[in-house]
Parts: C-alpha cells; structure tokens; sequence
C-alpha cells in the first residue's frame, strides 16, 4: 500500500503559494516546503519518494499493525502534518502509487480506494488531474534530475502536448481516457500516450525510489598545537579522510570535488580546491593528492584546524569487456596527474583542447578525465557487401599516409632567398642539419588575431605561437638535401625564418 501527501496551493495575497502562517508572514519566510513536509513522511516511513514540494508518497505497508486500518494510517499522517505547522494536508491511500497521488490531488481529506477499485475510483476525475505528472522544473523538485521510470518516462513525452491532444478529441475524464483502446491510442500518439492511459486507469510505471537526505560530507579536526611541514599533516589529513571515505561507500558516493581548508595561526585561511577526473573514495589517494597539492602551494604559517570538505557524486560503475582494452583507474590517473603538476606546474598538465581560433598550433589545456563510456568493438559482417572491410581487418596491407609532426616551439632557421623563393635551409638543431631545396610549395600567407594585441616589430613566432601576439606570416613547404621534408614560415613582421614542423 501506498499514502500520498498532497498540500494543495492557497492564494495568499494576490499570488497564489503554499498555505503560510502568521509567524511566516511576520518573518517573511514560507515554513512549508518540500524538507518539511518530507520530514512528516518520514516519521512514518523510510521509504519515501519527494516527487515535488507539495507531493510526497510514501510506502505504508506493515503500519496497520501499529496504527490499524489504512483509513487510521491516514488519519496519523493528516494529524502529524497539522502537529507540524504544516496546514490542511490532502492524504490518498491506494495499492499503487498513481491512484494515491491522484486521489490525494483531486480530493480534500483523506481518501481509502481498496485495492481493484483502482479503475472506477479514478473514473470520473478529470483529465486535468494527469497534470501533476507533468515534469517538474528543477527549481521546484527536490530531487537533480528523474530517477524513476516513470519520471523519465514523462519527461520525455512531450509535457502537457498530449493532454491537449486528447482534450480535443473530446476526453474529459479519466475514464474516457482508460476506455480508449491501447492498439488504436499507440498507433495515433505512440507509446506516450499508452503511459498517460495507464496512469488514467491508476497503473504505476515504475518502481518507488527513495529520494535520498541531504548529507554534507565534512569533517573538522582542531590542533592541539600548531603544525608546520607536510609529513605533520599527513597524518591528520588520513585521521580526516579515513571516515568520510567510510561515509562515502556506505552512500554509495564517490569525491569530485576535494575542499581543503586550514586555519592558519595568523587568522587567515589557507584554502585549496581539487577538481578530480573521477569519483574517488580511496582515503590514501586522496590524501596523497592533497599532499602532492600542497607540496606546490605550502601554507605561509602554521596551521591549527584542518577542514575536509567534499562534493559527493554517484558511485562509479564501471563494465568490463573482454574486447577492449582496459583504461586506467581514475586512482591511477589522478595520482600521476598531480606528480606531475608538482613538477612541471598545473597549467602544463592535462588534455589538449580545440580552441575557435584560426592560429597555427593553437589549443588549450583542460584537466583530464578518465571517460567512462567505452566503444564497442564491432566484428566485421561476412558478405559480398563486406569483402573490402573484412579484408583490412585481417590486416591487407594499407595505402600510406603521411602526417605532420609540428614542433612545440618554432626551430629558427636561416634561409636563403633566390627570386622570392629558398633555396637553402639551415638550423642549429642537432640531427636538424638541413640543406639544399630541392623543390618547395608555397607561399600560404596566414595572418590573425591583429585586433587583440599589439605587436611589436620585434615580436617573433615563438611569442606569436604561445599566444602574446597576432601572426603573419607566409608558409613553406620545403624538401632538402637530408631527404626530409618540412614545413618553414617566414614572420613577415620581424623577417626572421622558422622550421615548424616536419613530414614523417
């Protein structure tokens, strides 16, 4: 059996809200909300479903035991709703979740259907009452995003679309709606429209999901005395995490984001913030990221209270296939990332990124992220249509392609000009030597980016490549004597010449 708690809207003033008391008037704050209401529920049962501020089901098997039939059940609730401060409540109990929701939206007071009575109970409400399935705006659910199947069902139905359809083909009740038949109302408004009959005829689409309570997942620790060096507070910070991560798994939670907060002996507040690439609970990698943080930005004076906060998400799921190579663990991954951010600095670490610009090398660089999903490795399909594809996945031999390797930073070269074009190339790079032409492409002039930043005559392309400046420059492609082939640009602003980048 389920109970819904319904608190219808009352107008109030001349907007129409929630019921408000005098003491909430006074104050200018509204104590009926989703928390409240959702706290009542819960006095009554663990297994609660907050679908918005207003509507809470709730499971009520086994409580007939403890307070008799169901009609007492619901007597409880109304009675510990008003004991709440909370207002006239509308209570509807039914076997399935739907038909409680609806009696509850359409009815005042308390309303038993017995159970198979689903059907006729739900017949002559009208079709209006369907509308408290509507999806509901994030700002007034209490809950991210749906979670059960019926919400995602509806979410994805079109909203209130097909309701106005039926209202126009003359359905007015629920039972009108019940009575339509399934192949008919499939095949003119498709699946959709069976899940708004099977609500209309009091069916549930899906399980119950218990909305999960806030919890806040902090933890503080005050010194004794103050603490300097990182090997001290290695061993407080694994005092400090070893209990949220506990927290963590018992949640079926995981870390996304790591707060870490000292309180410095001046007063001040040293604060460092950890985007990881994926959720983590692990007590000794997270402290050992924090320590590899702090190694690049000590705290400037002792510290006498430590503060962990996190920012839980959803456990991670991960499936294996026996087809596809295994990736890393994020454990892995974000332990070698911060080494490296120790050693090289954090804005030299990450994944390169594609940036809206027409510069030459031109990306920025992202924090990483292990992805989760993986592609399936699809087995080439024997047949006459198949015959090329099935060849080169055994492995015929393919056509070569060529593809060019661009130097992170512009080797400078000194070139020689004869009637516009360079005929020798040669650089100090060892293993670069250079040479003779043999035959060039070109010129390709490329320029940008000149409304940004002034540039200056002695600007170069190194300064150009990292972003301090527009380029112009005309492009080469070259072959010399040493058999390789490269790609030189001359900055036409400063003259001088540049190998950015070689054929292999």
């Amino acid at each position: 059996m389920f109970a819904c708690l319904y608190k219808p809207d009352q107008p109030c003033g001349n907007r129409v809200r929630p019921h408000c008391s005098l003491d909430a008037e006074r104050t200018g704050s509204d104590p009926i909300s989703g928390t409240r209401l959702l706290d009542v529920a819960r006095l009554f049962s663990p297994r609660v479903d907050a679908r918005s501020e207003t509507v809470i089901t709730l499971e009520v098997n086994g409580l007939t035991r403890l307070f008799g039939d169901d009609k007492a059940v619901a007597d409880q609730l109304c009675r510990a709703a008003a004991d709440a401060g909370l207002g006239p409540v509308h209570v509807g109990v039914a076997a399935t979740r739907t038909t409680a929701i609806l009696c509850a939206a359409a009815r005042a007071g308390v309303t038993v259907v017995p159970a198979g009575e689903e059907a006729a109970v739900l017949a002559p409400l009208p079709l209006r009452m369907l509308e408290v399935f509507l999806p509901i705006p994030a700002s007034r659910s209490p809950r991210r995003s749906p979670a059960t199947l019926e919400e995602r069902s509806l979410a994805k139905a079109g909203n209130p679309s097909i309701l106005s359809v039926l209202s126009r083909w003359g359905v007015r009740t629920l039972g009108q709606l019940a009575a339509l038949p399934a192949i008919e109302l499939s095949g003119r408004i498709g699946q959709e429209g069976l899940r708004w009959r099977a609500l209309a005829r009091g069916e549930d689409i899906g399980p119950l999901v218990p909305t999960r309570e806030d919890e806040s997942f902090d933890a503080t620790t005050e010194l004794e005395w103050p603490i300097e060096g990182l090997e001290p507070l290695s061993f407080v910070l694994g005092g400090v995490l070893d209990p949220l991560c506990q927290r963590l798994e018992r949640r079926d939670r995981g870390a996304a984001v790591l707060h870490l907060h000292l309180r410095l002996v001046t007063k001040d507040t040293h604060t460092r913030t950890l985007q990881l690439p994926g959720a983590m609970r692990d007590a000794k990698v997270l402290r050992t990221l924090l320590l590899l943080d702090l190694e690049s930005h000590q705290p400037p004076a002792g510290v006498d209270r430590v503060t962990v906060v996190i920012d839980p998400t959803p456990g991670r799921i991960v499936q294996e296939s026996l087809l596809t190579r295994a990736l890393p663990a994020p454990e892995q991954v974000s332990t070698l990332l911060a080494r490296l951010g120790a050693l090289m600095g954090d804005t030299r670490c990450g994944s390169p990124a594609l940036v809206d610009s027409h510069r030459p090398g031109a990306f920025a660089m992202v924090p990483f992220r292990v992805p989760e999903t993986r592609t399936p490795l699809v087995a080439p399909q024997v047949g006459a249509r198949h015959a090329v594809p099935l060849r080169r996945s055994l492995g015929s031999p393919r056509p070569p392609t060529a593809c060019l390797r661009r130097f992170r930073f512009p080797i400078p070269a000194r070139v020689l000009i004869d009637h516009n074009r360079p005929i020798v190339v040669n650089t100090d790079r060892p293993g670069l030597s250079g040479g003779r032409v043999h035959a060039c492409a070109g010129p390709w002039r490329t320029s940008g980016e000149w409304w940004k930043t002034t540039k200056t005559q002695g600007a170069s392309g190194v300064e150009a490549l990292r972003g301090l400046a527009g380029w112009n420059r005309d492009e080469w492609d070259v072959a010399l004597g040493d058999g390789g082939l490269y790609r030189i640009f001359e900055d036409r602003d400063s003259g001088r010449w540049f190998v950015e980048a070689v054929v292999d």
